[in-house]
């Protein structure tokens, strides 16, 4: 306990005129944009933040709210100051609670994203008449339009702090409105407004002046924009420079960083689980050398562990670390950390799924593998069950592990049996699938958590009858999963190998591992997401010679934007050929024909192998055995609708809940 009270990372940081706890740093966040729709509750949100304030977090920065009404995006929406008061005073209040500091990121989109989602579509307003990479054009804000923006953000900054927030935070990266004013690719202008410095010099000066010397200001820099010079890139020597005169201005009680001059950036700002942990730190510490640590600089990128977060401080790269997605999958890491139970810390895994991955739309976020994240308003705390049961969980894939743990925290007597040697159902697949094998930390931690609530696991057992009759369950709650189903595509004659994606997997061909090698292999893809990626991502190692058949108008749709990008690289260097809006139609004496979807035509191609990258089918075979027991049943995962584990995860979360 010693050496934790030790850690850098929990003792206490004076940020200007407040302290906080710890270095522990949630930042902002798309969440549940709907905050700030007026007349929805906060309740969610609120439960969400509240959720990590107790868990440990030190300073949280909430998600961003629009300065002013030109600014917007679908899935966004403009406060009304009314409405948004008494959200905000509920929220300093549940962070105050557990000595939480919490402050309001302001922005203004600029010329980002396209008009639609604007109530009369007006248009975006911006420094000059750019188009933004959704092909609209942007109006060139007049003077007096530059300044009613600056009063939004103003005004904007009072109402948190009057509504008991403890300060602001400006947003200057991610290629947004602030961002822009200092970015020759989207400030043109030639009057006083076209300075460099003078837009941002006013925000900061302005919010100062109306919130006081006592509230947080303080600002997040982009400190590489991704984006030659020759194309209106400033550079990261010059973001530093800055930052720098940002600060000897004064005016700012510390400095955040992200990267990125688009939207579409944040594939590699917000890495997933191929981007190095801790990408982003040296660039921290060069901010940090180049303000001369006047004010305390916030590190990112990718800082999943609280070792690499205690690294980063003691050498001098930051003064507090930003665990953002580390503290969604696991809320109490700050408290874990504390009382010596770092084991226990619930990984974040860089899987992106639950949450950047969302904010496309403005969707909810939730978690890979953890499902109470968005569910903390409404999930009441595990209670201990009135009247503990036998419970058998069968399989042990993420919703049969999950269905047991929860079970087993609820004091049921769990025996958890797969008829496979390892645990893991589908998800044990991506073992062989590159870096996407870094997902199995998930099944590691759970496995860890049975141990420690005594769950009985059975490997190699096959639940039938007489295996029910010995164990005599008081509630099963089957995870069996789905089986392969390639007979979903159109008919094949047989004259060409059909395999499901399993077996693409595992490089097996009728049972036999098999050399992929130089084999023309026809990847047919009518789900567009991540699993079909990774067997198309592993054809391509194992040097295949890859086509790719999907009906949709373009590759991966349902991939997540932080990953399409890493995919379509690897596909493209490794010459495979992707046809959108492509049908299967069939095999007939070892030729496939494929039709496109729009113009009636058909095409005739020669391939030695065909991977059916379709949907299983749900296997519930046993039910009828279950329920011929008259105990209560409850069905988790693929069982249920073959989709994907973090589904999976979640399912197995209710049916342990349940029970």
């Amino acid at each position: 306990m010693g050496q934790r009270a030790q850690m850098k990372l929990l003792s206490p940081l004076q940020v200007g005129p407040l302290t906080v706890v710890n270095r522990l740093v949630s930042t902002a966040h798309g969440a549940f944009l709907d905050f700030y729709r007026p007349g929805v509750s906060g309740d969610r949100y609120v439960a969400y933040q509240e959720r990590r304030a107790a868990g440990g977090c030190g300073l949280i920065v909430l998600q961003p709210v629009h300065a002013h009404p030109s600014s917007h995006a679908l899935g966004h929406y403009t406060y009304e100051r009314d409405d948004l008061a008494g959200k905000l005073t509920q929220m300093a209040d549940a962070i105050h609670r557990h000595s939480g500091r919490v402050l309001l990121q302001i922005m203004h989109f600029g010329a980002q994203f396209n008009s639609d989602a604007r109530g009369d579509l007006e248009p975006l307003w911006a420094f000059s008449p750019i188009t933004t990479l959704d092909g609209e054009v942007a109006h060139e804000m007049t003077g007096a339009e530059i300044e009613e923006v600056i009063t939004g953000f103003v005004q904007t900054a009072v109402l948190a702090v009057e509504s008991g927030l403890d300060g602001v935070e400006l947003h200057a990266t991610h290629g947004y409105l602030i961002q822009q004013s200092f970015s020759a690719w989207a400030n043109r202008r030639t009057d006083r407004w076209g300075e460099p410095l003078a837009f941002a010099s006013a925000l900061i000066d302005q919010t100062r002046e109306a919130i006081g010397p006592d509230k947080v200001l303080g600002i997040r820099l982009c400190v590489d924009d991704f984006m030659p010079v020759q194309r209106g890139g400033v550079g990261v020597d010059r973001l530093l420079e800055i930052g720098a005169q940002l600060v000897r201005r004064g005016g700012l009680d510390y400095i955040n960083h992200s990267e990125g001059a688009r939207a579409s950036d944040y594939a590699r700002s917000i890495g997933n689980y191929r981007h190095p942990n801790g990408e982003w730190l040296p660039l921290a510490r060069r901010l940090r050398e180049e303000i001369g640590a006047a004010i305390p600089v916030i590190g990112v990128g990718k800082i999943m562990t609280p070792d690499l977060a205690e690294q980063a401080l003691r050498d001098g790269d930051c003064d507090l670390v930003a665990m953002t997605r580390a503290q969604i999958a696991d809320p109490e890491l700050g408290r874990k950390l504390a009382e010596g139970r770092a084991a226990e810390i619930r990984p974040c895994l860089a899987a992106n799924q639950g949450c950047v991955d969302r904010m496309q739309g403005g969707l909810p976020i939730t978690c890979f593998h953890n499902p109470d994240v968005g569910r903390e308003h409404r999930l009441a705390p595990l209670q201990l069950a009135a009247q503990p049961r036998r419970v058998l969980v069968v399989g042990a894939g993420p919703a049969g592990l999950k269905a047991a743990e929860i079970a087993a925290r609820r004091g049921h007597q769990v025996t958890l049996c797969d008829a496979g040697a390892q645990p893991g159902g589908r998800l044990l697949a991506v073992r062989s699938l590159g870096a996407a094998a870094e997902l199995l930390a998930s099944v590691d931690w759970i496995l860890h958590e049975l141990e420690a609530l005594s769950v009985s696991l059975r490997l190699r057992t096959t639940v039938d009858q007489a295996l029910l009759a010995e164990l005599r369950p008081e509630a099963v709650v089957l995870a069996t999963g789905s089986r392969p189903a390639v007979q979903m595509l159109a008919p094949a004659d047989g004259s060409l190998p059909v395999i499901s994606v399993d077996d693409a997997a595992r490089s097996r061909v009728f049972g036999e591992r098999v050399s992929l090698a130089g084999e023309r292999v026809l990847l047919v893809d009518v789900r567009g997401n991540q699993e079909t990626a990774l067997i198309a991502e592993h054809l391509v190692a194992e040097r295949a010679v890859l086509t790719i058949a999907t009906p949709f108008l373009s590759w991966g749709p349902f991939v997540g934007f932080t990953h399409r990008k890493d995919f379509l690289e690897v596909l493209g260097q490794a010459g495979a050929e992707i046809q959108t809006s492509t049908l299967f139609a069939g095999v007939d004496g070892g030729v496939v024909t494929l039709r496109d979807a729009h113009r009636r035509l058909q095409a005739q191609r020669r391939f030695d192998i065909i991977v059916a990258g379709v949907p299983g089918s749900a296997d519930t075979s046993l039910a009828g055995a279950v329920e011929s027991l008259g105990v209560a049943l409850h069905l988790a995962g693929d069982c249920v609708a073959p989709r994907t584990a973090m589904h999976a995860f979640r399912e197995g979360d209710a049916a342990g809940r349940a029970v």
